[in-house]
C-alpha cells in the first residue's frame, strides 16, 4: 500500500463545533513507508475559539476507563500549533494532487472529517485534501465484519491506536479481496 491514510479523532461531542481532544493518523506514505502522527490538544484554547462540549458525550467519557479518560483529556498541545504540525507532516508524506492515487479513510464520513475540518478552520487552517479523496472504513467493516477481528485494537479510544487498528482492518480487507480475485472467485 502507498498513499493511504487513516485518521481518527477523539472529541467532546459528536457534531461539528465540538472540541477535539486528539488526532491520530496512520498510513503508508507516497513511497509505501509506514508513517504516523499523534497530538493531544489542550482544551482551554478550544473554548476560546468557540468550540463546545456535548453533555451526552461528556457523560459517555465518564463511563470509559480511567486510562482512556486520562489519555484523552491530558492534552497540552496548542491546537493551532498542533494542526499546523499535522498539515506539514501530511504534505511531507502524501501526494495529493488531482491525479494522485491518494485516499484518506476514517470510520464514517459524517464524523471525523466534518469535525476535523471545522476544528482546522477554527484555528486558521484549510483541509489538506479534497472531498473526493475521503473514504469510509465503517461501511467496509459493516459489510465484511470478519475484518473487525483483524484490527487488534489494544487501546480503544486512543486516536492513534484506533487509526492503526482501522488500517490493519482495511489492509486485511484489501488482501482478502485481491486474494479472492486472483483465485478467480471475484471478477473485477
Amino acid at each position: 500500500m502507498n498513499n493511504e491514510l487513516m485518521i481518527d479523532i477523539e472529541t467532546t461531542g459528536n457534531k461539528v463545533g465540538c472540541k477535539v481532544l486528539s488526532l491520530g493518523a496512520f498510513g503508508f506514505d507516497k513511497n509505501g513507508n509506514q508513517v504516523e502522527f499523534y497530538r493531544r490538544f489542550a482544551i482551554d484554547k478550544q473554548a476560546e475559539a468557540g468550540l463546545t462540549d456535548d453533555q451526552a458525550t461528556m457523560e459517555w467519557w465518564q463511563k470509559q476507563s480511567e486510562q482512556a479518560r486520562n489519555e484523552a483529556f491530558s492534552g497540552t498541545t496548542d491546537p493551532a500549533e498542533g494542526i499546523g504540525e499535522f498539515r506539514l507532516w501530511f504534505f511531507e508524506n502524501f501526494a495529493t494532487g488531482r491525479f494522485d492515487n491518494f485516499r484518506v479513510w476514517s470510520c464514517g464520513l459524517d464524523f471525523d472529517f466534518p469535525i476535523l475540518q471545522n476544528f482546522m478552520k477554527a484555528f486558521g487552517y484549510a483541509f489538506p485534501w479534497m472531498f473526493w479523496q475521503q473514504f469510509d472504513y465503517r461501511t467496509i467493516k459493516n459489510l465484511f465484519p470478519i475484518i473487525k477481528d483483524d484490527e487488534g485494537n489494544v487501546a480503544k479510544h486512543t486516536a492513534l491506536e484506533d487509526a492503526k487498528a482501522q488500517m490493519r482492518g482495511l489492509r486485511s480487507f484489501i488482501v482478502k479481496l485481491y486474494t479472492a480475485r486472483k483465485a478467480g472467485n471475484i471478477n473485477m
